[in-house]
C-alpha cells in the first residue's frame, strides 16, 4: 500500500508538472527560470518544514515515523497539495511545475531510503539514515544543499 501511495503521488505530481509546462504562455527562458526557481523553492521549503515544523512544532506524528521508519505510509499529506494550489494562484505554473518535479524526487528519495535503497544515490541514503539516528541533523531529504548552507550537516 505504501508504494501505491508514494508512486501514485509521484505520477500525479509529474503529470501535473508536464501539463503546467505544456500550457504555459511564457517564453522558454522565462519558463526555464521559473522552473528552476520552483525546484530550489521546494527544496528549501522541504528543509524548513522538516526542520522546524515536523521536529519542533508538531513532532508527535513525525516522531512516529522516526520510531518506525520503515513502517507503512498510509497518508497523503493534503497540506502540501493545498500549498501547491496556493502557489499556483500566486506564481506562474512553470514555477509550480518545478516544485512538483522536486516534490516527486523527494517522494522517490524518501520511499527508496526506507524501501528500496538499491535505487538511491549512496550519499542521499547515508544522509537520510543519519537523520534517523541523529534527529537534530540532516533535515534535507531530496538534497543535502540546505544542510550545508545552514550548518546542520552531520558528517
Amino acid at each position: 500500500m505504501t508504494a501505491i501511495i508514494y508512486f501514485g503521488e509521484i505520477f500525479v505530481a509529474s503529470l501535473l508538472a508536464v501539463v503546467l509546462l505544456a500550457i504555459s504562455q511564457l517564453g522558454m527562458t522565462s519558463v526555464s527560470g521559473l522552473f528552476i526557481g520552483g525546484v530550489i523553492a521546494w527544496t528549501l521549503f522541504e528543509y524548513l518544514v522538516h526542520r522546524f515544523v515536523l521536529h519542533d512544532f508538531v513532532p508527535t506524528r513525525h516522531g512516529a515515523h522516526h520510531a518506525n521508519p520503515d513502517g507503512p505510509v498510509l497518508t497523503i499529506f493534503w497540506q502540501i497539495w493545498a500549498c501547491f494550489a496556493l502557489v499556483y494562484l500566486i506564481v506562474d505554473g512553470a514555477f509550480l511545475a518545478g516544485a512538483l518535479v522536486a516534490y516527486a524526487w523527494y517522494l522517490f528519495v524518501h520511499y527508496c531510503a526506507h524501501h528500496g535503497s538499491d535505487n538511491l544515490p549512496l550519499s542521499l541514503l547515508k544522509h537520510h539514515k543519519s537523520h534517523h539516528r541523529f534527529a537534530s541533523r540532516n533535515y534535507g531529504v531530496s538534497t543535502t544543499l540546505w544542510d550545508h548552507v545552514f550548518g546542520t550537516m552531520l558528517r
